[in-house]
């Protein structure tokens, strides 16, 4: 009998603005970087990758945007930064937050991701944005 191919459900990242949001604020910034999730994924789901590893990148990514939204509980004025701005003050091409409650092999991999996104950020994001 044939496996069952698992696939990753891009469409359940629409739901996750709420999962973060602490008000009506987050969700529409959380909004904001799962347009910029998005094509991450898509990217890894179209060069084939592994089941196994979109999802720990799609996990991870959850994990960033929930860091992201908690951090404009104290910085409000960094709100009005656009979410692929706000983001490199997050992660960069070493690694991203520590976040306290992660495993070190956790927080491993937490930090591949950032650093695998952190790429694609910058080629597909940040080049392409007018800052004029």
């Amino acid at each position: 009998m044939p496996a069952v191919m698992k696939k990753i459900d891009i469409k359940e990242m629409n739901n996750w603005p709420k999962s973060w949001a602490g008000s009506p604020k987050d969700e529409k910034y959380g909004t904001e970087l799962i347009k910029i999730f998005k094509p991450f994924i898509q990217e890894l789901i179209d060069a084939k990758y592994s089941y196994r590893t979109i999802k720990n990148h799609f996990d991870n990514l959850w994990l960033l945007g929930g860091r992201v939204i908690k951090g404009l509980y104290y910085e409000e004025n960094a709100r009005t930064l656009h979410p692929a701005i706000r983001l490199t003050h997050h992660i960069d091409s070493w690694d991203g937050p520590r976040i306290y409650d992660l495993t070190e092999s956790e927080q491993e991999s937490f930090d591949r991701t950032c650093r695998k996104f952190y790429k694609h950020l910058v080629v597909n994001v940040l080049e392409k944005m007018d800052f004029s």
